[in-house]
């Protein structure tokens, strides 16, 4: 029988079936946590052939900012033979470590100063780390304003009552939206919000989910961040992760005065996303809170 780790030049001590593995179910066919020889726990994911040259990209990246000195990274494992990702009975294969994380404590934590710290150094690394190298991938810096046209097109067709409440909505967003694709840009992590780091108690042990990271507007990473936050309480707008993130970012980056004056609108824009996706699972529940939050988020901006 094939070792699974033979490609890695590793041997298979035992299978762990019992891990919680965190992140996202759907970005792989399937995930198993095997542990070598040498007791190291590393997570095995298969992936569909349609992600090989995305997710290539995203290994080289990894491995290119763990060169450069960058923490919290769980890079992919080069093979015996240098390669990112091994095939393995004639299926596509990545390897990297596995973290044994502490739970993040919902929804309290969204007002937890010491993690909102925390995040604010992992976007000042990755902007040190990222300066002036050449990153792999495709440019992700597409126009968010194009993207929630169509998007809105649609659902004027198809929502009608999601429609009329999107109107002033986008009446107030769209205009400053169009300014977006003049901001500075930067590498990206592309999904950058609690739930994708690996907590250590309060402190950031690493930060998983790549496959949307890229060259985006410098602002993206932050405004996703906040509006990932504020949707859970809107009330850590002011008070808690959000401030202190805020004020570790101003006090250790170098983002533009045009992209923080962008930053009240980009937040709600990026809503736009997170719509689209509940309507598409025809989750009435969440496409009403979505609303009410871009309207929120509006109010707040004045």
């Amino acid at each position: 029988m094939i070792d699974a780790l033979s490609p890695w030049g590793l041997e298979t001590l035992e299978r762990h079936n019992d891990k919680n593995i965190p992140g996202s179910t759907e970005r792989t066919i399937s995930r198993s946590v095997i542990e070598d020889t040498e007791n190291r726990l590393w997570l095995m994911e298969r992936i569909a052939g349609t992600q090989v040259n995305k997710r290539s990209a995203i290994a080289e990246n990894l491995l290119t900012l763990q060169k450069s000195g960058m923490d919290w990274l769980l890079p992919y494992q080069e093979t015996k033979d240098g390669q990112v990702i091994a095939e393995v009975m004639g299926l596509p294969w990545q390897l990297s470590p596995f973290y044994a994380s502490d739970e993040l404590p919902r929804p309290e934590y969204v007002f937890d100063a010491e993690r909102g710290t925390e995040l604010a150094k992992f976007i000042t690394q990755l902007r040190e780390h990222t300066k002036g190298k050449e990153m792999q991938g495709q440019d992700q810096s597409f126009a968010l304003i194009e993207y929630a046209r169509k998007l809105v097109e649609t659902v004027k067709e198809r929502e009608p009552t999601v429609y009329k409440r999107l109107e002033p909505i986008c009446a107030r967003l769209f205009p400053k939206m169009e300014q977006f694709p003049q901001l500075p840009k930067a590498f990206c992590h592309g999904d950058f919000h609690p739930l994708n780091v690996l907590w250590k108690g309060k402190k950031v042990g690493a930060v998983i989910d790549w496959e949307f990271s890229g060259m985006r507007p410098e602002i993206y990473d932050v405004a996703n961040m906040i509006g990932c936050v504020a949707f859970e309480n809107p009330g850590a707008l002011g008070e808690g992760l959000i401030p202190a993130f805020m004020d570790g970012l101003y006090d250790n980056t170098d983002i533009s005065d045009d992209s923080y004056e962008s930053l009240p609108a980009y937040i709600p824009a990026l809503r736009f996303a997170w719509l689209s996706e509940w309507l598409r699972k025809k989750d009435h529940e969440m496409i009403e809170m979505e609303l009410e939050f871009m309207e929120l988020l509006l109010a707040v901006m004045g």
